[in-house]
């Protein structure tokens, strides 16, 4: 936004998204035509009339402003992030654990540790403790699943999760089954030898504990 004085008043030759409120339908036809009127006339300002428009802040299909909307419950209302933004983080998450791609699995969850964090920084003032501990789980188990590959050969995965305190015969048991990777990963002796515990003090980023600890800040 570029702004100028003049007479007393500050003037913006450019200007981003702009949410009015009104209790009203009726109210809300007037604002949107007093606003563009005074955006237009006084400020010398283009206003889009394709993209200005009236809408509930509730219709989550229709209303959106700078990735959070709204959401009503008995106690009141409350802002959240919309499920376009969710998703595009998800997508992320899942381009940094795709078994092809993550590399070396330290410096993959220092990546998601460095996305994520400023994702919480931007997004934390919304409530989303639900979906956050969705995606917490989500994310724990394809970290699995990268491990999971990159250990290959049955014995080498048997070794590895006897090391890691499984009894013997379940780590021979799920080493030298056939399932997919993902299948596998949801296993309980692999979410045993790779629980969260462990995998946070080999650099996990706890998306919930962060959460937790950002939000009550806010």
């Amino acid at each position: 936004m570029r702004c100028r004085r003049e007479e007393g008043i500050a003037k913006s030759r450019y200007a981003g998204d702009i949410v009015l409120l009104a209790k009203s339908e009726r109210a809300a036809e007037r604002l949107l035509e007093t606003s563009t009127q005074y955006l237009e006339e006084i400020l010398g300002l283009k206003a889009n009339r394709e993209k200005s428009r009236m809408t509930s802040v509730f219709a989550i299909r229709n209303f959106k402003f700078l990735g959070f909307c709204f959401g009503k419950n008995g106690k009141g209302i409350y802002v959240r992030v919309h499920g376009k933004s969710r998703k595009k983080a998800k997508d992320k998450l899942r381009q940094l654990t795709s078994r092809s791609r993550c590399g070396i699995i330290i410096r993959t969850m220092e990546k998601i540790k460095v996305y994520i964090r400023g994702w919480l920084n931007y997004y934390g003032i919304a409530d989303m403790k639900n979906d956050i501990e969705s995606l917490n789980g989500w994310l724990y188990r394809r970290i699995g699943m990268c491990i999971w590959k990159q250990w290959k050969l049955p014995k080498t995965r048997m070794r590895k999760m006897i090391v890691l305190e499984v009894d013997s015969y379940y780590a021979a048991t799920i080493a030298y089954n056939r399932k997919g990777y993902w299948f596998n990963a949801g296993n309980k002796a692999v979410n045993w030898a790779l629980n969260q515990e462990r995998l946070i003090n080999w650099g996990f980023y706890d998306l919930a504990t962060a959460y937790q600890s950002l939000h009550i800040n806010y």
